[in-house]
């Protein structure tokens, strides 16, 4: 065997790289027999070298993300106390870290998602019938928080839905027009025809006027054909665009009604387009709209 340093390094590397998968069984034996020593020579390793070792797990990680996501569920199974327990204690770090996952890897988490639902799809459906079942108030909050934050995917999924259903669609609409006629209906057309001028207070207005119920027609649906107590068409009244947004409006906020709040989009566009046809400002709108709640923020 050569003696010199440099003669018995170059014999040790090249006799490893001839013999290597040798080499590897005989240490992986040696540290099955041994791990107890394995494991304590490793931990003071990690303590006197804690940046190499957090290096070399990171670096393993990386070449190995399945595997590190198997061993990892495994332990969590292995292990669910402390992992709750740990969860618990660190909720927020949690909680920013896992935010920072999913904006990392949102596409392989929406393909996984779609494999997984494709996969349980019937007992993910069925789960979810149950919960809304035993939970209605809660599904109903959810689904009106989620319908407010995505209007976009809501417009989508039922415009898709009408096209693909005609038939359904139509019954539908019919008998949410009988329930709920429009300003357009036969009874409504003709109130409109003799009161040809906004009612409220001091206002002259006389094109585009909305007929309006007084008492609500979700409220009060035995009214909706405008007729109360024996009289009719006492029950509508008619506003110009801007008033009645202002109705809406104003009883929105104040009674923090939902039901009022849901129009106001609507409203409120029917509103600008009939002020730029009459040439009326939009801010003289606002200003009028603020005297009628002056602590309260006019949208834009």
């Amino acid at each position: 065997m050569p003696q010199s340093n440099e003669k018995r390094k170059k014999y040790f590397k090249e006799y490893r790289a001839k013999n290597r998968e040798e080499l590897r069984e005989k240490a992986k034996k040696s540290r099955m027999k041994n791990r107890e020593k394995e494991r304590e020579r490793h931990r003071k390793y990690r303590e006197e070298n804690p940046e190499k070792a957090r290096e070399s797990v990171r670096n393993w990680r990386k070449k190995n993300p399945e595997k590190d996501r198997e061993r990892k569920a495994k332990w969590r199974q292995e292990n669910p106390e402390y992992h709750r327990k740990y969860r618990n204690e660190h909720l927020e770090k949690i909680h920013a870290h896992e935010k920072k996952s999913r904006t990392k890897h949102r596409e392989r988490i929406k393909k996984s998602k779609a494999v997984y639902y494709a996969k349980y799809r019937e007992e993910l459906l069925e789960k979810s019938k149950k919960w809304r079942k035993a939970n209605p108030e809660k599904a109903r909050e959810s689904s009106r928080n989620w319908r407010k934050a995505n209007p976009e995917r809501v417009r989508e999924t039922q415009y898709k839905w009408r096209k693909a259903n005609p038939e359904v669609y139509a019954a539908i609409d019919a008998k949410a027009r009988r329930k709920n006629p429009r300003a357009g209906s036969v009874i409504m057309t003709k109130y409109r025809r003799n009161h040809r001028e906004c009612e409220w207070s001091y206002c002259e207005q006389t094109k585009s006027l909305h007929v309006h119920h007084i008492l609500s027609k979700s409220k009060y649906p035995e009214y909706v054909d405008g007729n109360y107590h024996g009289r009719t068409g006492n029950n509508f009244i008619c506003f110009c665009p801007f008033h009645h947004f202002a109705y809406h409006y104003t009883y929105s906020i104040k009674r923090n009604d939902d039901k009022h709040e849901h129009s106001l989009g609507l409203l409120w566009f029917q509103a600008e387009q009939w002020a730029d046809k009459n040439k009326i400002s939009i801010e003289d709108l606002e200003i009028e709209l603020a005297q009628m709640l002056p602590s309260k923020v006019i949208f834009n």
